[in-house]
C-alpha cells in the first residue's frame, strides 16, 4: 500500500471525526438556545433574550460547533512534488 495513500486515509477519518463532534457540540448548543426561547414566552423581549443568550455558554457551543463543522470541510493545500518529467539535469 502506498505511504500517501495511508496518510490520505487517516486524514479523511480524522476530518470526519472533527465534523461529527463540530456537529455534536452544535446540536448541544442549539437544543440550549432552542429552550431559552421560552423567555420570549414568558415576557422578555427579543433584545432581552439576546443580552441573556450572549452571558449563556450554549451559544458558544453552537457557534464553536458550527466552527468546528466548517473547518474540517475546507480543503488542504498539499505540496506537489516537482518531478522532471523530461529526465534531463537542470
Amino acid at each position: 500500500m502506498d505511504v500517501s495513500l495511508l496518510g490520505r486515509g487517516i486524514t479523511i477519518v480524522i476530518r470526519m471525526f472533527i465534523a461529527a463532534f463540530g456537529v455534536l457540540i452544535a446540536a448541544i448548543g442549539a437544543v440550549g438556545l432552542i429552550g431559552y426561547l421560552n423567555l420570549t414566552i414568558s415576557g422578555y423581549t427579543l433584545y432581552e433574550y439576546w443580552h441573556f443568550i450572549i452571558l449563556r455558554p450554549e451559544l458558544y457551543f453552537f457557534a464553536g460547533g458550527l466552527l468546528l463543522t466548517a473547518l474540517s470541510f475546507l480543503p488542504i493545500p498539499r505540496k506537489m512534488k516537482n518531478k522532471n518529467q523530461s529526465g534531463s539535469v537542470e
